[in-house]
Order: structure tokens, then C-alpha cells, then sequence
């Protein structure tokens, strides 16, 4: 071990690091929680901004564990939190996480279209008209900015869904003309991957870390548990679950449908990666079960077998990938009040949703193939993958290193190390362990998917042959594509 390359992931519960060699082995690891959300019946989704604060703490927990040159650093955190700043990218304010509603409540003044197509910018819009700041900017850029001491672009990834278009660099005025944002109050726009600076003289002093280090623009967290997945060229599939769900496919071609909540990021290669965020995920287990052991539930949800109530799995209310409806939550049919029940119907939930999306991602022209890559803290669990892979009727494969920092570190030594992404990711990302479907479970989960499918329709929250267009209309107010 002679260098390495730093990942930093800035989640919604913490912020980690991990320091990684050319070759994917990780030699170095620190994490230091973040203070927790605070969120309220009407919507109110908001965290303290010390984000930059506790990733250079971080950074100086891994630094104290390093004897080693350090070649790049890259950043990856959550999609859709913004935060409203001063002149000197200070925050003056709460950030507003990614799924803080109050910009499509009744009376907040916001266009329905914007809150759909960019939902990003629609909380910047909500916070312009509620807690207007010099600059708005993504957690990321925060961070960034931290550490190289100067107000670097933000890239396209993290920028997404604050609508910016990856291919022009450019923020569409359409979209600043419905959010009535000056586009002087947002950042600039580069492409993932991009070395943007060094880290300053203050970070090195703080950190332990060399001054001068090149800081690479990084993706989202759900792109980056991509990359980690080694899910990048084209076909290639991956599942993120960790408190939400993130599905993917690598694509040729640009897909967007906001009124499915599908979208495009453009990779470094160009390719596209067609696939969105659901609401959905992990944090629906610790909301119904807050102080329970999970690992004893799964394996009594093993024992228990395909559940035979149906409820869509995430905390509170509202869904916004693989359809977008405010109200989408709860029991689907008959309560029940058997937890062992409740437990297995949202792991079974989560699955029949990831199979959704993929569904929908086929009809919209990104089909995939082949095994799906499984990443993301849910994806540690046997009894899950097994229950996803049978629900899915194909394997899931495990990459031995599957978070989003060790992927934003690939992205970093793809820059800096390797001749591009694809090889840092062949020379980088190992596959552990292949998870077959359940053939004794495969035809009741199977009919749990039709009846779950069909409840969604039932209810209105799904049209009854959901499709995407792929068709590239970003200047088109009727369908914008984020």
C-alpha cells in the first residue's frame, strides 16, 4: 500500500469515510453520527447544517489511521437536501432533506409542476419565498467547499434533481422562471468527476491530511452505491436499499418521466443511469419497530414465509418513485396486529416495489439484465436478499465492499488513478456471493406482487399500464426531464 483515495458519504444518520487503495482493498474507515431530523405531521423534514463540520472531523479520525499519500477525495451524500446560505456558503438555516413536503402543500405558493419535476428546486423555491438567503446549495457542495476553502460547482449529479441538464451544464430558465429563483443564487454546474481543487491549508491543518490533495466532484449516494455495485455499463442493474430505496439501470439512452419519478443522471462515461428514489426502504422497519433487534425479526420473517397482508412500506406518508403520489402508505387490505406478520409484509412490501421499478424502467426503454447488484445497509441481511431475489425471480449478487463512500472513492480513483470509470471499477469492485430465488416461496410472492399491484391501482396511486417516455423534451414545460 503506497497511496489511496478517499470516499466521503454524507448520509442523513452520519458521515463516513473510507481510505481505499488502487487495487479496492480498504485500508481505513471513520463515521461520526450527524444530529438527527427533526420532522413534523405538515410536512417539515429538516436537519441541523453541520454536515461540513462533521466531515472534517471525520476526515481527521481517518487521516490519524493513514501513513500513506493520499490522491484524491470525493463526496457523495444524500439527493434533494438543500440549504439555505450566506455570501459565504454559511448555512443561516436548516438543511431541508429530500422529502421535507411543505413545498407541495396547498398555500405554499409553489407550482405543482415544479414540485413534481424538480423537486429540489422546489424546496429552494419555498425556502426563497419562507427563508430567503443569499445562496441555496446541496449538502455536497457544502462540504466540498469546506474542504478546498473556495465555492467550487456543484455537479450535475447531486444537482438533478434542482434541475439542472447534464448535458448543457446549464440550470433551464423555465424551471428558474417557475421557482422565481435568480439562478446567481445557486451554484455553478460540472460533471461528475471533475477535480475542482485542493484541499486548503485550513482542512490539511485540521484533518492531518496533505494540502494540495485533489478534490473530485463525487454523485449522489444512490450513484455512487452504483458504482460500489460495479453496475456501469449498459443493462447493468443495482438495488440501493438502505433507509429509502434506489433502483438503477445503466442505460444508452436518457429516460425521464417526472409523473413516475424516473430520471437520468449522466455518468462520467456518458452513459446514462435511468432509475429513482423511492420512499420505500429500510426506514419503514425501524419506524414500525424502533427498539427491535432486526436481525432476530428476519430470520423469523424466514420462518414465517410470504406474509398474507399487504402494506406499502414506508414511513409516513407519500411516494415519488416508481410513482408519485402524496397520500401512498399503510396496510394495503386487513390490518393486522401480529408483528411477525407486520415484519415479513414490509420486507415483502420493499421487494414487490424494487420489482415495480424495474417494471417500469423496462416499459420506459432501460431494460435490465442479468443478476441485480444488491448494496446498501438492508442488503446485509440473508432473509431480505432471498425474499428481493425470489420476488424478483433472479439472483442478487453482493459486492464484498458495498457502501456508498467506497463507490464515491472508486468515481475518485477514476479521476485520479485509473484510466476511467469502467476500469476503475474492474480493477476496484469484487463480487462476493450470489443469492438464488426461493423456488418453495416463488409462487406465493408472485401472487402477492399481482395483488399488491393491484391495490396500488385500486387506490389511484398507480395508472394501470404505468409507462415512461424516452423521449429527450427538457425544454418543454409539459415534461420536464430531472
Amino acid at each position: 500500500m503506497n497511496e489511496v483515495v478517499i470516499g466521503l458519504d454524507v448520509a442523513t444518520a452520519d458521515v463516513r469515510a473510507v481510505a481505499v487503495t488502487p487495487a479496492g482493498n480498504v485500508v481505513a474507515r471513520a463515521a461520526q453520527p450527524l444530529p438527527p431530523p427533526e420532522r413534523t405531521a405538515n410536512g417539515r423534514a429538516e436537519q441541523s447544517p453541520v454536515h461540513a463540520d462533521v466531515a472534517v472531523a471525520v476526515l481527521a479520525r481517518l487521516g490519524a489511521d493513514l501513513r500513506c499519500p493520499v490522491r484524491a477525495v470525493a463526496v457523495t451524500a444524500t439527493s434533494g437536501t438543500v440549504v439555505p446560505c450566506s455570501d459565504d456558503l454559511a448555512p443561516v438555516g436548516p438543511a431541508l432533506l429530500y422529502n421535507d413536503r411543505r413545498a407541495g402543500r396547498p398555500g405554499a405558493g409553489i407550482d405543482p409542476g415544479l414540485v413534481a419535476a424538480a423537486p429540489a428546486l422546489a424546496r429552494v423555491a419555498w425556502l426563497h419565498r419562507h427563508r430567503p438567503a443569499p445562496r441555496y446549495r446541496h449538502v455536497s457542495d457544502l462540504v466540498v467547499a469546506r474542504l478546498t476553502g473556495e465555492d467550487v460547482p456543484t455537479d450535475t449529479s447531486h444537482a438533478l434533481k434542482t434541475g439542472a441538464d447534464p448535458q448543457t451544464l446549464r440550470w433551464p430558465a423555465y424551471l428558474l422562471d417557475a421557482a422565481e429563483v435568480p439562478e446567481s443564487r445557486l451554484p455553478r454546474l460540472a460533471s461528475p468527476g471533475t477535480p475542482v481543487g485542493g484541499l486548503s491549508a485550513g482542512t490539511a491543518s485540521a484533518t492531518g491530511l496533505a494540502a494540495g490533495v485533489p478534490v473530485v466532484l463525487g454523485m449522489t449516494d444512490g450513484c455512487t452505491g452504483q458504482i460500489a455495485a460495479g453496475a456501469v455499463r449498459a443493462g447493468d442493474t443495482v438495488g440501493v436499499l438502505g433507509t429509502t430505496l434506489v433502483v438503477k439501470v445503466a442505460a444508452p439512452r436518457r429516460v425521464a418521466d417526472s409523473a413516475l419519478g424516473v430520471y437520468s443522471h449522466l455518468a462520467p462515461d456518458r452513459c446514462w443511469w435511468a432509475g429513482g428514489a423511492s420512499n420505500a426502504g429500510a426506514g419503514a422497519l425501524r419506524d414500525a419497530f424502533p427498539d427491535a433487534d432486526l436481525t432476530a425479526l428476519d430470520l423469523a420473517a424466514a420462518a414465517h414465509g410470504p406474509a398474507r397482508t399487504l402494506r406499502y412500506p414506508a414511513p409516513g406518508r407519500g411516494e415519488r418513485f416508481p410513482f408519485v403520489a402524496p397520500d401512498a402508505g399503510g396496510p394495503l387490505d386487513e390490518e393486522t396486529a401480529d408483528p411477525g406478520e407486520h415484519y415479513r409484509a414490509l420486507l415483502d412490501g420493499v421487494a414487490y416495489v424494487e420489482r415495480l421499478a424495474l417494471d417500469v424502467l423496462a416499459g420506459a426503454g432501460a431494460a435490465s439484465r442479468g443478476a441485480v447488484r444488491a448494496v446498501g445497509g438492508g442488503s446485509r441481511s440473508l432473509p431480505w436478499l432471498r425474499i428481493r431475489a425470489t420476488v424478483l425471480g433472479r439472483p442478487l449478487v453482493v459486492p464484498a465492499e458495498a457502501s456508498s463512500a467506497f463507490g464515491v472513492a472508486v468515481l475518485a480513483a477514476s479521476s485520479a488513478v485509473h484510466s476511467d470509470l469502467a476500469a476503475a471499477v474492474d480493477a476496484m469492485v469484487t463480487l462476493t456471493r450470489t443469492i438464488e430465488p426461493d423456488p418453495a416461496e416463488k409462487a406465493q410472492l408472485d401472487e402477492g406482487y399481482a395483488r399488491f399491484v393491484d391495490a396500488l391501482v385500486r387506490r389511484g396511486w398507480l395508472s394501470p399500464h404505468p409507462t415512461t417516455t424516452t423521449q429527450d423534451r427538457r425544454n418543454s414545460p409539459e415534461q420536464i426531464e430531472v
